[in-house]
């Protein structure tokens, strides 16, 4: 089914071991070798993020206020409702501005695949997409004339060939090139 509600994200600890994703979708559901990957990340303190090598990432704050990334001695300020990227194989370190957050990210493998993580609040038809993650505590989204209400974390998924409409709410909407 394409609605994917949160509690059927598969949950797994991060590569570090300071938290828990909660993955919507990859190319390896559930196991290491992915070349893309979509998960929902609760932060809760200050901390270092997982390596990954070889890819870039896209997040978006879901959950809380403002997170301040140090990249390699870049800042990178991820604010709700803005996508932020950076490369996820160069040291990164967090710090929270008004406490715990939740953010989604989109990670992509250089050289084997590619995306990109749009923030969509305004009602009306949606660009072809793989898939679309609610952001607000709900969104009502029409699929092929069927009315979906997805709640806070919930995704559509398989979207590609539907004719999607956004009525209300808000949604990260995640396009994907699985090969290049």
């Amino acid at each position: 089914m394409p609605l994917q509600k949160f509690a059927d994200h598969f949950q797994a600890p991060w590569p570090n071991g300071r938290g828990t994703s909660y993955e919507i979708a990859s190319q390896t559901p559930g196991v290491a070798g992915w070349t893309w990957r979509v998960a929902i990340a609760p932060v809760v303190e200050d901390c270092d993020f997982s390596h990954f090598e070889n890819i870039h990432r896209q997040l978006l704050i879901i959950s809380g206020g403002e997170m301040v990334l140090n990249v390699g001695g870049k800042t990178v300020i991820c604010r709700p409702g803005e996508v932020a990227e950076f490369e996820g194989d160069i040291p990164t370190t967090a710090k929270l501005v008004n406490g715990p957050i939740v953010d989604l990210n989109l990670m992509t493998m250089r050289g084997k695949a590619s995306g990109k993580m749009t923030f969509v609040e305004n009602p009306g038809p949606l660009a072809k997409c793989e898939m679309l993650v609610a952001v607000s505590q709900t969104a009502e989204i029409t699929v092929d004339d069927n009315l979906i209400v997805m709640q806070h974390q919930d995704a559509y998924l398989d979207a590609s060939n539907c004719k999607i409409h956004l009525n209300n709410g808000a949604l990260a909407h995640i396009t994907l090139n699985k090969s290049l």
